[in-house]
């Protein structure tokens, strides 16, 4: 390190310290020049305009967000939080209590994907939250898109309601 120091040459004359931003072509902080930096950084999700609809009421919509982003106040997040509590799924009593556990695969959960398959006679891709989104029919009408939807939404909602509920 000091090897290092000694090879800093300094100027024998005085230069004016001056503040610049590496991020803008004349050096300059701008307001513009911020926020286009930060928001470069900005991970653009395809569900993200999906979700937040006006057929769709906002308390749901953050639902279905929280579920995307693993921040739903399940067991398992909570302990991964410091909570130190033990987990089971309280609809079913067999597993441990995880966001996929609770909105996927539990048996309560499975039978309320049933069911709404068979009413609408089409079938959810149930293995993850990105690819229930995306199993969403694309080949019919906005109206129809926005029906399935909102029952998706609505179903994780429900689900969400009966835990507490229990």
């Amino acid at each position: 390190m000091a090897a290092r120091i000694a090879t800093v040459v300094l100027p024998n004359s005085h230069l004016s310290d001056l503040l610049v931003w590496l991020h803008s072509l004349d050096g300059k902080l701008s307001a513009k020049n911020a926020f286009s930096f930060l928001r470069s950084f900005a991970l653009i999700l395809p569900w993200v305009a999906v979700l937040w609809t006006g057929c769709i009421p906002l308390s749901h919509s953050f639902i279905f967000w929280r579920l995307m982003h693993g921040k739903m106040p399940t067991d398992k997040n909570l302990r991964r939080r410091g909570c130190i509590i033990v987990s089971v799924c309280c609809l079913c009593l067999l597993h441990e209590e995880t966001s996929e556990h609770l909105f996927l695969h539990c048996p309560f959960a499975l039978e309320i994907w049933n069911w709404i398959e068979e009413k609408l006679n089409y079938a959810f891709d149930c293995s993850s939250f990105e690819l229930l989104l995306l199993s969403l029919p694309q080949n019919r009408s906005s109206q129809v898109r926005d029906l399935f939807l909102v029952d998706v939404v609505h179903t994780l909602h429900s689900i969400w309601l009966a835990r507490n509920t229990v």
